[in-house]
């Protein structure tokens, strides 16, 4: 797998990682901890909005106390004043203001009167008179039961909806004056969003029905907050019935909690930006020089050129990599030279071989076809050398073939021109571009020089020292004459030259 793909793979895995482990940290660690904080505080908003309503029950049982006291005042007044209408008239100021309605009544509770208080004047709102029965149904039994002289608490009036009320029942030695006094303040869509409202809360009123329907649908219970900051509870009244069920809007959460949160999209992109340039550094300075390092390579293995170096100019790790791999080259550079003298050489004489011989007649060829030139062979073979090594030995039969090489690489000196030795005592030549009876000079010149070497040869049947016979052939190379031609002629002139009396050239 490519570095840049390995590395864009191993950023992705790592961004992925550290996603994951923030959401888990979050949502097990930090967020549980913060979530139990945030409960605790709406726990603590319906708490407050329970003990302010216990506070106003409380406060409308202290108004009764205070009619009780302005009443017992004027039942020490002389029985003949007729204070009827003082009383009425004391009730209604001690009880007005901030109540829907008040109730006077007998100690038994017979005729009772029901007088509007100051909610219900502004609102235009009546109770029912079934709803006088209903309360007082309620509450005299609990003051009868009640050894205190004032009592308050919930209820809900079948014919007004849930109330706040306080009442109270006093003695009198007069008839005249009222015994029971009841205070009530309907618990409705009015009151509660007001009397929230003064304690930095945000309620509303909502029926049994539509708080058993929400809870479902946000998949909550009572006091458990939804994903859309709503708290719902129950108000339970006296008799721990349900008295009213509450909204309560929360202030918006001050913490994440979505998978993709903003917050956790923010550190993800910080993430991500952090590793993109952590990239783009590793991209434009480990990559970049790897691949172009790469393409170095390639281009050394295609042409075998290993005399070309590899180039970084950073002094870090993979400099010294690269340093390595030049000595290495270098080093393969010269053993490859030393391989190459090998193969193409001859081990004896050091003019080429027969391998080196076969690649050049090819690519003469070639030149010879593609730019009309002539071809030229000439077969050189040393006369009677076999009688010579029987003789003198095969260290003076090499000093022979040393020699006679030392004479074709002085007179053939082109670097087109191609001299070997292809076979124990037999040697070629190829020219190009060269007329025939040039050609046929330069082999006379090479059998006269070799002649007069004058190396002693008893075993010659023809001179007495050691001589060389040529064969010459020439022609232009196309598709009938082919170099291979060429040299099968040559041969054949060598083969006249043997007949004809050696030493000499033929063509």
């Amino acid at each position: 797998m490519p570095i840049l793909k390995r590395a864009l793979l191993t950023i992705t895995a790592n961004v992925i990682v550290i996603f994951v482990l923030a959401l888990l940290a979050r949502n097990y660690i930090l967020n549980p901890d913060l979530l139990a904080i945030e409960h605790a505080a709406d726990q603590r908003d319906i708490q407050r909005f329970e003990q302010a309503l216990d506070r106003y029950r409380l406060n409308l049982e202290g108004r009764i106390k205070r009619i009780y006291a302005a009443a017992g005042v004027l039942e020490s007044l002389d029985s003949h004043i007729n204070w009827q209408p003082i009383v009425q008239h004391l009730a209604k100021i001690g009880g007005y203001e901030e109540l829907d309605y008040f109730i006077l009544a007998d100690e038994t509770g017979a005729n009772a009167l029901l007088q509007a208080g100051e909610f219900v004047d502004r609102d235009s709102s009546p109770p029912s008179q079934l709803a006088l029965s209903d309360i007082l149904t309620h509450v005299l039994p609990k003051l009868e039961s009640n050894k205190r002289s004032t009592i308050s608490g919930l209820f809900k009036s079948q014919y007004d909806g849930p109330i706040a009320y306080a009442a109270g029942r006093a003695h009198w030695s007069s008839d005249k004056l009222p015994a029971v006094y009841i205070a009530v303040r309907r618990l409705n869509q009015t009151m509660i969003p007001d009397f929230t409202e003064r304690l930095g809360l945000s309620a509303e009123v909502i029926s049994a029905q539509t708080l058993k329907e929400e809870l479902q649908n946000h998949k909550v219970i009572l006091g458990e907050r939804t994903k859309h900051d709503t708290l719902y509870t129950r108000v339970n009244g006296d008799d721990g019935q349900a008295l009213m069920s509450l909204r309560f809007k929360t202030a918006p959460r001050a913490f994440d909690d979505k998978a993709f949160s903003p917050t956790l999209l923010v550190a993800m992109f910080a993430v991500a930006a952090s590793w993109s340039i952590v990239f783009i550094y590793l991209y434009y300075n480990m990559i970049t020089p790897v691949r172009r390092i790469s393409h170095t390579m390639q281009i050394i293995r295609q042409t075998n050129n290993y005399n070309k170096h590899l180039v970084y100019k950073n002094n870090d790790d993979l400099g010294m990599l690269v340093n390595e791999c030049n000595e290495l080259l270098k080093h393969v550079s010269q053993h490859t030279e030393k391989l190459s003298s090998y193969s193409y050489e001859d081990a004896l004489t050091g003019i080429g071989n027969r391998r080196y011989f076969q690649e050049q007649l090819e690519f003469h060829q070639r030149v010879a076809k593609r730019k009309n030139m002539t071809l030229s062979a000439i077969v050189f073979d040393l006369d009677y050398f076999k009688q010579y090594n029987d003789t003198y030995g095969h260290d003076a039969g090499d000093k022979v073939l040393q020699g006679f090489a030392k004479i074709l690489d002085n007179t053939f000196t082109r670097d087109i021109d191609v001299v070997a030795r292809t076979g124990g005592e037999e040697f070629i030549v190829l020219l190009l571009d060269n007329e025939q009876a040039q050609v046929i000079e330069f082999a006379n010149r090479v059998v006269a020089s070799f002649f007069n070497q004058n190396i002693p040869h008893s075993n010659s049947a023809i001179a007495d020292r050691v001589t060389v016979s040529a064969g010459v052939a020439s022609a232009e190379v196309n598709e009938q004459n082919t170099a291979e031609t060429v040299i099968i002629q040559a041969d054949n002139a060598l083969y006249r030259a043997k007949h004809q009396g050696r030493n000499q050239v033929s063509q």
